[in-house]
């Protein structure tokens, strides 16, 4: 039996427009902004590796058409693989929709067709869209030749993974959002004994955040190990 669509994705409040950070944030944010605008492109494809940003920026999306008051829809495509992809078609017009890891759908005929039409909707001015994929669309398997045209037709951004030299710059601004006080040595101590990872290393934020407001203390290396002392990766 096949399942039904299930409901779109609450969004995450920790994720905005605002707190993206990257060497090309304004560029992005400007982009993603005018969409919701009408005055940009209707069709943003978003494409990177694991920890590019790419779930961050659909749900600071969801964040700013709530801003906005406009009726926008997330899903991850995780959960539509195994779902009805009929029932995926009557989205109002004037909706915004948002599709994460769209790639994982590629191969599988049924959803690509139903994106090709959704697509259409798009360019008909009926809908807009922004998807994210883990590189980019031209080099994904889709069946459908006309769903890999129509997702190039749109703007596409190539988000990077932070390197080495960012990612401390890249940390240290989003704990000065969630209030947090380190120190450049303990944020070190971090980078160099536990997972490098962007998404591991805010993981280990917002543990070290909720531990210093319930027990009142600073955020120093002793306090880091004893807090973190089950996620240590021995690197």
């Amino acid at each position: 039996m096949v399942a039904q669509i299930p409901l779109p994705l609450s969004f995450d409040k920790r994720f905005s427009l605002e707190n993206y950070f990257a060497t090309d944030e304004a560029y992005v944010r400007q982009q993603l902004m005018a969409l919701f605008d009408e005055t940009g492109e209707p069709l943003i494809g978003l494409w990177g590796s694991t920890d590019s940003g790419k779930t961050h920026l659909l749900n600071a999306c969801a964040h700013y058409a709530r801003h906005c008051q406009l009726p926008f829809h997330l899903f991850d495509a995780t959960q539509l693989q195994d779902a009805d992809p009929d029932s995926f078609s009557d989205f109002l017009p004037g909706t915004v929709l948002g599709v994460d890891n769209l790639d994982l759908l590629a191969g599988l005929r049924p959803w690509e067709e139903v994106f090709y039409q959704l697509i259409n909707r798009v360019k008909q001015g009926e809908l807009r869209c922004v998807f994210s994929v883990s590189r980019n669309p031209r080099d994904i398997g889709f069946r459908l030749p006309d769903l890999k045209s129509r997702l190039l037709w749109g703007l596409l951004i190539a988000l990077q993974t932070p390197e080495d030299a960012s990612l401390a710059v890249l940390l240290k601004k989003r704990a000065a959002l969630l209030g947090l006080q380190i120190s450049d040595e303990a944020l070190h101590y971090l980078l160099s004994h536990y997972s490098r990872r962007l998404s591991d290393q805010m993981q280990m934020l917002y543990r070290l955040d909720h531990a210093a407001l319930s027990r009142q203390r600073k955020i120093t290396i002793p306090f880091i190990r004893e807090t973190l002392k089950q996620t240590r990766t021995g690197v």
